[in-house]
């Protein structure tokens, strides 16, 4: 017998009416600096914090996409606190961005029990303004495991997580795929962690796309990719580099053939068509926290008719981390590019995704190649348990 989900301990109705009163009651404009104060919203955007800590960064970087998606801000902590605050109702306005006006959004903070998922979906449907989309954006791990959170996914257009705060990747990356399938109809969802792939992808393609070495990328025989480990972290993170795998794979219609593990280093054998072989290293490299879980290198061998040319690419630097691409051509000519990785910009990955609200059809065959390679991983880790 289902549980009754607890009340929630305020009224969304009270909410309603405490912003229609600051609305009224607000100036509409600022005569001091002559600017007019727009009521803007474009989407609902809510986020869901785990801990103050969180809600307070989270709080920082929506003043800030305030002045590229104006909208409705529910921020959603969870607190181990009895009895809950009361929401926090506010109107926020980003003043001296433009000339002769300034946009506003409502912001509104409600306090959770530290297990409020049942709550969410309560929550969630009725803050939602109508006729635009609606966007959950979950900090911290995703509970992609509990069966609950499938009606808080499927009560937005849009659910947006980072797999890099994941605890156990392996498993998750199996349980994102089952949430994406389970909310499909209704809800696209999307990684933060494969946005940080756009300059690894570009650069891939860039790499194949010079035209004397075009015939490279039917021949590829071996690669190399190594992710960032951060030795104070329990595990490792691989699933970046399972996504660019398998966004590969995908593309270019690679299969899994064989696969081998020795610690944090996985041998594959794929398969690509005309019954190819190619060999890939993923390994975990050992650095520092800001690239953990990140693609720090990866390196393409092809050969064909006795000609051999290799490819490289790779991530360093810290405030301003830079993407450096070498090239070697059969004929011994190298090309060099380098430019800077912006993507590791948390604010500039937001931006990007909720400037969409249809599913990436991208990231979902990657994440179907990334699964099939995890499963593998977990029957060889079963094996050698027993």
């Amino acid at each position: 017998m289902r549980s009754t989900p607890p009340a929630l301990p305020f009224d969304i109705e009270a909410i309603e009416r405490e912003l229609a009163r600051l609305w009224q009651s607000a100036p509409m404009a600022d005569r001091r600096n002559e600017l007019a104060l727009s009521r803007t919203s474009v989407l609902t955007l809510f986020v869901y914090a785990p801990d103050t800590s969180r809600a307070d960064t989270a709080r920082d970087l929506i003043s800030r996409l305030s002045m590229h998606h104006p909208s409705r801000v529910v921020l959603l902590v969870a607190s181990g606190q009895e009895p809950l605050e009361e929401p926090q109702i506010s109107i926020q306005c980003n003043l001296g961005i433009a000339e002769r006006y300034a946009p506003c959004y409502e912001q509104i903070t409600i306090t959770l029990p530290s297990d409020g998922m049942e709550l969410l979906p309560s929550l969630l449907i009725p803050l939602a303004l109508p006729d635009l989309p609606a966007f959950l954006w979950w900090l911290g791990p995703l509970p992609c495991h509990d069966r609950r959170f499938v009606a808080v996914a499927r009560a937005v257009d849009r659910l947006i997580f980072d797999s890099l705060e994941s605890s156990h990747p392996i498993a998750d990356v199996i349980a994102t795929r089952r949430l994406v399938q389970q909310v499909a109809r209704s809800t696209a969802v999307s990684d933060l962690n494969w946005g940080r792939l756009g300059p690894w992808q570009e650069t891939t393609a860039r790499m194949f796309e010079i035209p004397h070495c075009r015939w490279a990328l039917e021949a590829i025989t071996r690669v190399d990719l190594r992710y960032g480990y951060a030795r104070q972290r329990l595990t490792p993170n691989p699933t970046q580099a399972l996504l660019y795998l398998g966004w590969m794979a995908n593309r270019l219609g690679w299969r899994l053939a064989s696969f081998e593990v020795d610690g944090n280093s996985w041998h594959l054998d794929l398969t690509a068509p005309g019954n190819r072989r190619l060999s890939w290293t993923i390994a975990a490299q050992p650095g520092e926290e800001l690239f953990h879980g990140q693609l720090v290198h990866v390196s393409f061998v092809a050969e064909h008719n006795h000609e051999t040319a290799s490819f490289s690419i790779d991530l360093s630097g810290h405030d301003r981390a830079t993407l450096r691409l070498r090239v070697h051509d059969p004929n011994h000519c190298v090309l060099e590019h380098a430019f800077h990785h912006h993507l590791l910009d948390l604010q500039r990955l937001l931006i990007n995704e909720l400037q969409e609200v249809t599913p990436d059809w991208l990231y979902e065959h990657a994440l179907d190649e990334a699964t099939a390679i995890a499963v593998e991983y977990r029957k060889l880790e079963r094996q050698k348990e027993h």
